[in-house]
């Protein structure tokens, strides 16, 4: 594979080739899943470029280039669900007209249009792309069933799927029914097919006596055949396998009969129907300082008690949320390296070892280690600096105490070091020696989270983007029709050209708040360009961006971020222009954050994602009436002392308006946040996410955690307590930086 990959780096970098080199370079990468690099050449070859002979001019080859370009663009995943697939129909219809009569009965044809609105349905939800892909299959399966019968099989598929979304079920399933019938009667014989068809020919069989609820003769139409095709090529094999088996019962893996037909498509396949019954995961951890990360961790470890960690294939993370989540990871990693499967007590362990390891660091009191005095402030900014507070001496303390005692290898602990091969990765499984989370973490039980460290450019105002295999402003951050400002391009790492970052770097400018830090810069790298990068909040604060990019269907927000509070009047004098600039700015967040949540909100009522638990500190608090002082109105508004989510709202208060700083934090502090964070993501996932069954364990094992007798204090009804009047002043003070 490396040699077509490279053939194709060439190519695509000015080399010329013939047509049939070019033609055999973009299907070899197709057939070793390189879809992103395959489509790039297909759209080099069809315009012409780099070839040293003439673009053939038949037709039929024309045909099959566009039918190919329009496929692999709508299964790219570094292209954005919102786009890639309208972008591929648009492709197709360049050279078919799909609503045209005569096309009926090519099964290539709207095969492709019909998968097209398939995929664009199972990412976005849409009913219409539903209809619109039933209506192409059922078009093209007017032709003959063939050896494969794939527009007929997938025509019943989604005729099932309508009748459930629908309701119209006794016509829809009638079709689907004549349908299956059809493909068991006309599919030609097995022993009839040429041996790289067979496989196909096998799966629809299996699948018309699947969807007949005929599994046992599912599985044994699998099992005769023992040539199989590479794993990456079942995925959707399995999903649409998935998919029927949900229909047909609530909970299909505790039925043997509908097991024994994932176990004959693939060896471990449990995992990867749970996968697509699921959907992929997202974890995004908001900024605001220790704070934010204190939060984060009381969240994290009711997830690990719920054994929803295992599932998570996204975890995007900004400013605190950052610096935690890059320590959650990297203790992953470890265990992960260590160890074949992870149980349910073991990630329970993974974060009490990650809320002490936290703890510990956090003692160093990383804003007192890279703090200028006043006067050393003072001159950085009259010699031109941005930030009172050295970024890069900030990373090296990250390092120092965050991530190098988590780091067990030898090589630096720089990003592109950072991707792994798990302990029980299996080559023969997924049909490759090394692992990539977006490819291979739809069959393990234990999902590699693809991580997002979020900053922002100061350059252009884009979201840029840290990840274990690139860097860059995110393609899907940008949205054409409403952005002019030029993109800088995102590239792997390439460490021979100085385009590398290390890990502690990339925390580092994910946090460097505006103001305070110094903007991380990158120099070289762009032409002309010298590149600045500050927190990653200035965009997205609650880091959902990169997770609705990544085409995550089930969202789990943890905001901790901090919130506009109720202000009396302006302040007098120089002081209050300052605090006036700052009103100004912090209104401009708080509406990105309540339109980022409106935003996710309108995605689950129409189905865009399937499903979304998002907290904030302030959920549930009373947002006070100011009346005016003429009022004769008489009112009484009840205030139980529990907010919704089952904290007491004295405190739930108390540790929403708590600093976002980077200092140290007292036990009671971290305790209260950790304990509020609990609480909170209890009953908010029991709200919102009950429904996934295959998401989580309905009887949570409880860890040993040290907020625990903080958890008594959080959630007590009592009217008094030992303590509560002590801690709440405590927590009240904490809303000072400490100077």
């Amino acid at each position: 594979m490396s040699q077509f990959v490279d053939e194709a780096h060439r190519y695509l970098g000015g080399a010329a080739l013939r047509f049939d080199e070019a033609h055999t370079v973009w299907r070899q990468l197709k057939a070793d899943n390189e879809i992103s690099l395959a489509r790039s050449v297909l759209v080099r070859i069809r315009s012409g470029q780099g070839l040293l002979d003439e673009l053939p001019s038949d037709r039929k080859i024309k045909a099959k280039l566009c039918q190919q370009h329009a496929e692999l663009t709508s299964k790219d995943p570094e292209l954005s669900a919102g786009m890639r697939h309208d972008t591929a129909l648009k492709i197709l219809r360049d050279l078919f007209d799909l609503d045209d009569a005569s096309l009926d009965g090519d099964g290539e044809t709207l095969g492709i249009a019909g998968g097209i609105c398939k995929r664009r349905w199972m990412d976005l939800g849409q009913y219409e792309d539903l209809r619109r892909a039933a209506g192409y299959y059922t078009r093209g399966a007017k032709g003959p069933v063939g050896d494969d019968g794939y527009a007929h099989i997938n025509a019943a598929f989604l005729q099932d799927l309508l009748a459930h979304a629908s309701g119209a079920e006794v016509d829809a399933q009638r079709e689907a029914l004549a349908l299956r019938e059809k493909i068991l009667q006309d599919l030609t014989p097995l022993d009839q097919v040429a041996a790289k068809s067979q496989w196909w020919n096998a799966a629809t069989r299996a699948e018309a006596l699947f969807g007949l609820r005929r599994y046992q003769e599912a599985a044994a139409a699998i099992a005769v055949v023992t040539k199989r095709p590479e794993t990456w090529q079942l995925q959707t094999t399995a999903q649409q396998f998935a998919t029927l088996a949900h229909l047909h019962d609530d909970r299909p893996l505790d039925n043997p009969d509908i097991r024994a037909v994932f176990e004959a498509l693939l060896p471990g396949a449990a995992s990867a129907a749970r996968s697509a019954l699921i959907g992929k995961v997202g974890l995004a951890l908001s900024g605001g300082g220790f704070r934010a990360s204190f939060y984060h961790l009381g969240v994290i470890a009711r997830l690990a008690e719920l054994d929803v960690l295992r599932h998570v294939d996204v975890l995007s993370c900004v400013s605190g949320g950052s610096i935690v989540g890059a320590c959650y990871w990297l203790m992953l990693r470890n265990r992960l390296l260590e160890k074949a499967q992870l149980s349910q007590a073991d990630y329970i362990v993974l974060v009490q070892d990650l809320i002490d390891h936290f703890q510990q660091a956090v003692r160093q009191n990383l804003r007192g280690q890279v703090q200028p005095s006043i006067a050393e402030a003072a001159w950085h900014f009259v010699t031109g600096g941005k930030g009172a507070v050295d970024t890069e001496k900030t990373a090296e303390a990250l390092k120092q105490y965050f991530y190098a005692p988590l780091w067990k290898d030898t090589t630096s602990l720089d990003m592109h070091h950072l991707p792994f091969k798990p302990k029980d990765h299996n080559p023969v499984l997924t049909g490759a020696e090394d692992f990539h989370p977006g490819k291979h973490n739809w069959l393990r039980v234990d999902k590699v989270p693809a991580l997002v460290l979020n900053a922002t450019t100061v350059n252009t105002g884009h979201a840029w983007q840290f990840t274990p295999t690139w860097m860059g402003e995110s393609p899907w951050s940008v949205h054409s029709s409403a952005d002019s400002v030029p993109r800088l391009q995102w590239h792997w790492y390439e460490p021979e050209a100085q385009w590398q970052f290390s890990l502690a770097r990339a925390v580092a400018a994910s946090a460097s708040v505006p103001g305070i830090f110094e903007p991380l810069r990158i120099d070289d790298a762009y032409e002309g360009y010298h590149i600045q990068l500050v927190d990653g909040g200035v965009h997205d604060n609650q880091g959902t961006v990169a997770l609705l990019a990544h085409n995550c269907s089930l969202l789990l927000v943890s905001d901790a971020a901090g919130q506009l509070l109720l202000e009396p009047g302006p302040q007098p004098g120089l002081t209050g222009l300052g605090a006036y600039a700052v009103r100004a700015m912090d209104t401009l967040m708080e509406r990105v954050r309540l339109a980022n949540y409106a935003d996710l909100a309108a995605r689950v009522r129409t189905k865009l994602i399937r499903g979304l638990m998002f907290l904030h500190m302030k959920d549930g608090l009373d947002a006070e009436t100011i009346r005016l002082k003429f009022s004769q109105e008489s009112y009484e508004t009840h205030r139980a002392p529990l907010s919704p989510l089952g904290v007491r709202k004295d405190f739930q208060k108390a540790v929403a308006e708590l600093r976002t700083d980077l200092d140290v934090f007292t036990d009671d502090e971290a305790n209260a946040l950790m304990a509020c964070g609990y609480k909170m993501a209890t009953t908010a996932f029991e709200r919102d996410l009950r429904q996934f069954e295959e998401l989580y364990k309905k009887h949570p094992v409880t860890g040993q955690w040290p907020f625990a007798a903080m958890l008594e204090e959080v959630q007590s009804t009592a009217a008094a307590t030992p303590r509560r009047q002590q801690l709440l002043e405590a927590l009240r003070e904490g809303r000072k930086l400490k100077i």
